[in-house]
Formats: C-alpha cells, structure tokens, sequence
C-alpha cells in the first residue's frame, strides 16, 4: 500500500491526506482504512477519495473529510399578544363609521406579550465523528415602561390606558402603557368614537354626532360641536356648540362658552364668557367668570349658587335659573313622586279585583283559572306595597335633605338682572318686573330676599 500522511485541522473539521511516492498502485480502500484506522468516521468525501486514486498528486494535502458545523438556534422574540379588531364591512349589515379603533386600549393585568426564548441550534459533528453542541440564538430584547412589568416570560400591565411601544437605541422593544391618549386634529371619520380609560387631550374639535369617553380627565383644545363628551373627572374645553344635540357630562366642566348644548357635572361648571339658550346643570355652582359674562336663555341648576355678571338680556328672553336643591336630588324627588302615584292607582284598581274575587269565592263560583288568577294578584299586590313603601321612605329623606338646606343656595347678578329671568330657590320662585343692577336673591325664612352685592 501507498504510504499515506494525515492531517487534521485544529478544530477537528477537517481532514487531509498526503500521498508519499513508494512506487505502490493507491486503491480507495486502502485510503478508507487508512482514514478509519486514524478514527475518522465523519464527513468522508468518496469523489474527492476517487478523484485522488485516478489522479495521484504526491505531496500534496488533500482535504477527504469534512465536520458539519454547529448551527446557530432561532434568536428570541417577542410576541405581542394584544391585536385591533377589524371592522367587518359586511354589505348586509349597518356599520357605524364612527366606531373605528386606531390605537390599542389594554386593561391592569392584562397580558401584552410573550418574550420568548432563544432556541439551540442543530448539532454539529467533527470529523471522528463526536457531535457539537448547537449555539443559542441571542435574546430578545424587551424592556418595559413604569405601567407595565414581567412576569413568567409576559409583559403584564400594571395600568388600563393605551399599550405604546418604543424602539431603544439597543434595537431593545420597550413596551409601556400609557394612561394619558394624545390626539393630534380633529375627532372626525379619521380618528372615530373613543372611549378610553384613562385621560384624553385632543388638539382639535369634536365632529358632530361623535362620542369621546374617558374614565378620568379630558382636555379639548377645540370645539365640541354637537357631540357626546362625558368624563370620570373634569372636562376643559375652548368652547360647546350643541345645536341641540349631543350632551356634556363629567365632574367638573370648564369651557370659554356653552350655546344650545346640554351639560351637567357632578360638581362645578365654570365659563370665561356666556351659557346661551342651553341646559345646564351642577351639583355645586355655576359660574360664569369673565368680565361682562352672561347667562341668556335656556335652563341653569345649581345645587348652590349661579353667578354672572348678567342674567337674562334687555329682549327678556326667558331665562331660568335654580338654585337651592342638587339636581340629581330634585330629578329622583320628581321620579319617585310619580311613580308612587302610579303605584298607588295600581294598587287601588288591584285592590277591587281582588275584592271581586273573594266576592266569588264566597259564592263559590271561583274555578281553577280564577283561584290562580287570584294568586298572581295577591303577588303583585304585595310587590306593590313593598316598593310603595320603599319609595315613600326614599322620598321622605329627599325632602328632609331638602327641608335641611333651605337657607342655602343663591344667584347672583354682578351687573344686572333682567325681565325674563325666572328665579327659582328652594321652589319658591321671583320674576324680576325690570332690570335689577348688582343684585343678589338669597332664601330667608320661606321668601326670596334681595340683597345689593358688592365686590369689596
């Protein structure tokens, strides 16, 4: 046999052979043992083993073998778990255009996304046939915001609000929540109804006929114009132009001018310039605050006072103003009194029936249709008398509430008062007959009292 060399590299993965010139016919069997009584095993190529016993090349290194290296396993990911649904335009079916989502709102504890761990990679072998780990792929580089965290391999929030992401100069995916939505424009078609559950700021107007919704504050740097904007906390906007649609609702509002809207707070209603021709309510006050501010038109009530410089207009348009009892409070004194009024007449008609059966029975002329007929209504009967009778006490703490802030509550005219204004405190009620300068109407012992303001 030829006199064979071997050669293999230092990482093992490659194998090469040399052929001494003795003057012996090489055979390819002879390299194959050669190789196998040297423990290479692995990656043998026969062509090239072939190519090298039909064309003899003394000297020289010839590569036969070859390892199969290691592979590099998938890097790891992150998988956002949270999708916007799509809007099914389905032909056969109404679809509101308002109602288009373009952000992602998410809930506490709700989880965002999976980070998922990198995977190995193949094996690989050398060429005596000894296998080689397969490398892992790199980590997925996640970070999280102050809203959100990790836990168990998922991205949780810690907040309701708007899920946000942001790519880190590490290429890193930062992933937060953000309770505060900033909308750039105008809500129109473009943006559709939102309802968040955090705080809004809208650098634009309100389109008529579309809701905005927010579970704490929102700030409007626009006009609403005939829209629905209600708030868990305070609403501020430039301005509320209602046509006699849409409403207003939240705890505290604050706009530059209300015109034929409808709005009510909880608490407090603040203007810079005029509430024209609108309805308006508020737990605590009503205030318009700018210099020659004016109330013209349309109905005001304030659990405790309502201030302008003017109220009413020198046209006498019919201006309502009440003070004195918290809206809320007067609109279930208004409820409960008439539906205690429906319930007793139900129960006096009830009550003749049921006269009518015993009558029947009596006479024993009552089958069996009647006598269940005469269950069901001695059922209705007591239902009846249940809730008259918890209306009736509901009603009598209203009143006593009532009866008990009767010396509070007033209106005040900084400027004037004019014919056409209609004050009401405690339901006790004053038509001012002429314009009435720097006045203020207050409740003293059941009558309206006049008294002259000053602002020192």
């Amino acid at each position: 046999m030829a006199k064979l060399k071997l050669k293999v590299s230092g990482d093992s993965m490659v194998a090469s052979v040399s052929l001494l010139d003795d003057g012996v016919y090489l055979k390819v069997d002879d390299v194959l043992a050669f190789l196998q009584s040297n423990g290479i095993s692995y990656g043998i190529s026969m062509e090239t083993i072939r190519e090298l016993c039909a064309n003899v090349k003394f000297n020289s290194e010839i590569p036969v073998a070859y390892g199969k290296g290691p592979k590099v396993g998938d890097d790891g990911k992150v998988n956002i778990l949270v999708r916007r649904e799509k809007v099914n335009y389905d032909t056969e079916k109404k679809v509101d255009l308002r109602e288009v989502l373009n952000f992602l709102i998410v809930e506490a504890n709700e989880k965002l996304a999976q980070i998922l761990p990198p995977a190995k990679g193949e094996n690989g072998k050398d060429v005596y046939g000894k296998e080689i780990e397969g490398l892992i792929g790199k980590e997925a580089k996640c970070t999280v915001g102050k809203n959100a965290f990790i836990q168990d391999g998922y991205v949780i929030a810690k907040v309701s609000g708007e899920l946000v992401f942001k790519r880190e100069a590490n290429d890193a995916l930062n992933i937060d929540v953000s309770e505060v939505k900033r909308i750039e424009g105008d809500i129109d078609y473009n943006i559709g109804n939102v309802r968040f559950p955090g705080s809004l700021v809208i650098n634009g107007n309100v389109r008529p006929g579309f809701i905005v919704e927010a579970e704490q504050s929102i700030e409007i740097k626009g006009i609403v114009e005939s829209a629905t904007v209600i708030a868990g906390g305070e609403i501020t906007v430039s301005g509320i132009k209602g046509a006699g649609k849409g409403i207003i609702r939240a705890d505290t509002v604050k706009a530059a001018f209300i015109e034929n809207a409808e709005v009510e707070a909880k608490k407090n209603i603040y203007v810079k310039q005029a509430i024209i021709n609108s309805k308006v309510k508020a737990g605590e006050t009503v205030v318009v605050i700018g210099k020659n501010g004016r109330i013209i038109g349309g109905n005001i009530i304030a659990g405790n006072k309502i201030e302008a410089d003017f109220l009413g207009s020198e046209m006498t348009v019919t201006t309502n103003l009440e003070v004195g009892v918290q809206p809320e409070l007067n609109e279930e004194l208004t409820i409960l009194s008439s539906q205690i009024a429906i319930d007793l007449e139900n129960l006096r008609k009830l009550s003749l029936i049921l006269k009518g059966m015993v009558k029947l029975q009596n006479e024993g002329r009552l089958d069996q249709e009647k006598i269940e007929q005469y269950k069901r209504s001695l059922q209705t009967a007591k239902t009846l008398k249940d809730n008259l009778e918890s209306n009736e006490k509901r009603l009598e703490e209203i009143k006593k509430i009532i009866e008990s802030s009767e010396n509070d509550g007033f209106i005040l005219a900084k400027e004037c008062v004019y014919p056409g204004a209609s004050i009401t405190i405690h339901k006790r009620r004053f038509f001012p007959d002429r314009a009435m300068v720097k006045v203020m109407f207050m409740s003293i012992e059941d009558k309206i009292v006049l008294k002259g303001y000053s602002k020192d």
